[in-house]
């Protein structure tokens, strides 16, 4: 085994590590919006927990493809800004066909991966929305005044009424 192929075996067990981390990540995502939609909270925090884990070893697996790229680029004499895995894959001609199918499977998850996510955080936004909306409208129909105190004042005692106010008290 030629020293390039060697570091190729080596990228493609990275890669494929990569690929079962965004596989993984995709499912967890799907898990993750019919927790939202089901409004489990329990699930939803073990399910963010589960992504911590995943970003990081995601972070390992991309910065040990990094070095295993740069070094593959080295072997063919590209510059580091050259050093792609599209570019590698050009430059390996045919012996390269394993690593471009791996790169088009990882660029297709990457899209779903980005696709879920969006939808997410879509979904998050608009329960927020929803949330801040309702809270909104509480606190309009809440009293101007506090309706307990410590220690009352006769006039904080006294029944507030005023109009347009949804809820009024009786005076």
């Amino acid at each position: 085994m030629t020293e390039t192929a060697a570091i190729v075996r080596r990228l493609l067990s990275i890669l494929s590590e990569e690929e079962r981390l965004y596989v993984e990540l995709k499912s967890l995502l799907q898990e993750e919006h019919a927790r939202m939609v089901a409004r489990d909270a329990d699930a939803i925090e073990q399910i963010v927990a589960q992504k911590d884990a995943l970003a990081s070893e995601g972070r390992l697996l991309e910065e040990c493809r990094s070095k295993v790229m740069k070094e593959l680029g080295r072997a063919f004499g590209l510059a580091e800004s050259e050093t792609t895995l599209s570019r590698l894959c050009a430059v390996l001609g045919e012996e390269g066909a394993e690593l471009r199918a791996s790169h088009g499977r990882i660029v297709a998850l990457v899209a779903a991966v980005r696709e879920l996510l969006d939808a997410n955080a879509n979904f998050a936004g608009e329960a927020l929305f929803r949330v801040q909306s309702t809270l909104r409208l509480l606190g309009r129909l809440l009293p101007d005044q506090p309706t307990y105190e410590r220690n009352p004042t006769p006039t904080s005692m006294q029944p507030v009424a005023r109009p347009g106010r949804l809820v009024q008290q009786a005076v």
